[in-house]
């Protein structure tokens, strides 16, 4: 066997192999498609952060939520007990466990203002508890109802 047939044989399994994964992950994450479990800032901007997630039923075995603030920030109140926090990077991460389905609120007050869209951001990865697949939700900011005229 030649070089250039055993890197055509290389390509044509690494190929293989990015499909499939790619597959696992589109049927990972769309098995939550029907599920109720979304995520929601209700209050994004200023010192005391307040998000919501709506946790399905049944509920996942577990949680990690991944909340991303201004770097540098002290944390001085949370919610739940953080399970780490890289104050250089201003990461925060939660391990919930044992969670009931229905609205989970979470909170935290942290030492620099949000001031503008873009300085905070998070992310919700959980493991269906039927079918063990792992999926995550991206947190969205609430949006406010416009006022109708005339009413």
């Amino acid at each position: 066997m030649n070089i250039g047939n055993g890197i055509k044989n290389l390509n044509s399994h690494l190929s293989g192999f990015v499909s499939i994964m790619v597959i696992v992950v589109v049927f990972s994450v769309t098995a939550f498609a029907g599920e109720a479990i979304n995520a929601r800032y209700l209050e994004p901007r200023g010192r005391h952060i307040i998000w919501e997630i709506a946790v399905p039923t049944p509920s996942p075995a577990a949680i990690i939520v991944t909340q991303y603030i201004l770097p540098e920030s002290e944390i001085s109140e949370t919610s739940h007990p953080l399970s780490s926090y890289d104050r250089e990077a201003g990461i925060a991460k939660w391990l919930l466990t044992s969670i009931s389905p229905g609205p989970l609120k979470m909170e935290m007050t942290v030492s620099k203002a949000i001031r503008k869209k873009g300085e905070i951001h998070g992310e919700v990865m959980f493991q269906d508890a039927n079918n063990k697949t792992m999926a995550s939700v991206f947190m969205k900011v609430k949006k406010k109802k416009k006022a109708i005229e005339g009413c």
